[in-house]
């Protein structure tokens, strides 16, 4: 299989449940030995979906096919995920606890929130990088020091600038915890505010029947955070890029709640579309999850394919784009603002001089 359709068939191997006679095919392909198992693994890794692949595998007695060793793998890094999600689980309590002692009652975002809202048919399913939570902004310093106060600190990622006005509070952690924690006061950047801001959030937000103390998102609040995370926020409609994580988040929304019915929230409304229609194509759903195409979905359909397809379209595409908004757009404005104001400048010099940033700043490049 190539590139694209390899990425084809493991969105089909998400939604195994929707597709009866995918097994069968699953089965042909690896008699024939037609599947490249280190690139569906490396795939599925650089994806974060190793462990729902072994699940939707294993329900569907797709398991026994595979070769040996590669179950051992698969099983392995099942089992670790499904421990640091329980240990994930008992932390999320515990930072429930600290925040309510302040009178402060979280809503958990993304990976945590679904955890915690029993998006997955398996606690395991999810791999997690952080746990990210907002809180009004009367509380965004207090949570921070509470938190403190109880071992967490900031990390050295940080490089300066106003704290207050962050969309969230640097990183913190602990030794003796899985998982990084990032404290809100904006649920996505201020550009976005106008039409998702912690005001809808908190008057539609959720209880949590497993953890008192605590809220999740709305089901369609969750859809708009998805598109606006994996598509504006990180840029995947600019460069036609998609997480297999993300799409198989939306994918178990869109059975709480019907995405078409969340587009007359969104501004931008064409690139929505775009990518709902998209993630139908790369899930095996088509129109089942988006019904309505558009110019935007097919011109991001076509970027998405050539990326994969083609290794000069894809990096001279991420070049263009990657010196058209980091460099001239973006640095650009912020030098011409530091003339003006100091802490523009101090924020400037910050960055510049950190070797971290800086290597951190080429490695979002490469990546």
């Amino acid at each position: 299989m190539t590139d694209l359709e390899l990425f084809y068939f493991t969105g089909k191997c998400l939604t195994l449940d929707e597709h009866p006679g995918f097994r069968k095919e699953i089965i042909e392909k690896i008699a024939a030995d037609s599947i490249d198992w280190k690139k569906l693994v490396a795939l599925c890794s650089s994806h974060l979906i190793l462990p729902v692949i072994y699940l939707k595998f294993q329900s569907h007695q797709i398991i026994e096919y595979l070769p040996e060793e590669l179950v051992e793998y698969l099983e392995g890094i099942y089992e670790l995920n499904l421990e640091r999600n329980n240990q994930i689980l008992k932390q999320l309590q515990e930072v429930t606890g600290i925040l309510n002692q302040g009178n402060i009652y979280p809503v958990y975002l993304k990976g945590a929130g679904h955890l915690l809202d029993g998006l997955y048919s398996d606690i395991g399913e999810r791999m997690m990088g952080d746990i990210d939570f907002l809180v009004p902004e009367k509380d965004y310093l207090l949570s921070a020091k509470l938190l403190e106060n109880e071992g967490y600190s900031m990390g050295s990622a940080f490089y300066g600038g106003d704290i207050e006005r962050l969309k969230h509070y640097p990183r913190i952690s602990k030794p003796d915890v899985p998982a990084d924690l990032e404290i809100h006061r904006l649920p996505v950047a201020e550009a976005y505010q106008s039409w998702f801001n912690p005001e809808m959030i908190f008057k539609e937000k959720k209880t949590v029947p497993s953890l008192e103390g605590c809220y999740v998102l709305s089901d369609e609040h969750n859809i708009i955070h998805n598109f606006i995370h994996s598509q504006l926020g990180h840029k995947g409609h600019t460069y036609g890029i998609v997480s297999f994580r993300d799409l198989y988040d939306l994918y178990l929304l869109s059975k709480r709640s019907e995405i078409k019915q969340t587009i007359p929230e969104i501004k931008t409304k064409q690139k929505a579309i775009a990518y709902f229609v998209f993630a139908g194509k790369a899930l095996g759903l088509n129109e089942r999850l988006y019904p309505n195409n558009n110019f935007s979905s097919w011109l991001f359909i076509k970027k998405h394919d050539l990326n994969l397809s083609s290794k000069a379209f894809y990096y001279s595409h991420r070049t263009i784009i990657y010196i058209t908004n980091r460099i001239i757009i973006g640095f650009t404005s912020q030098i011409l603002k530091s003339f003006y104001s100091r802490k523009m400048r101090q924020s400037v010099i910050s960055r510049i001089s950190n070797r971290q940033w800086r290597r951190a700043h080429l490695h979002s490049y490469k990546i």
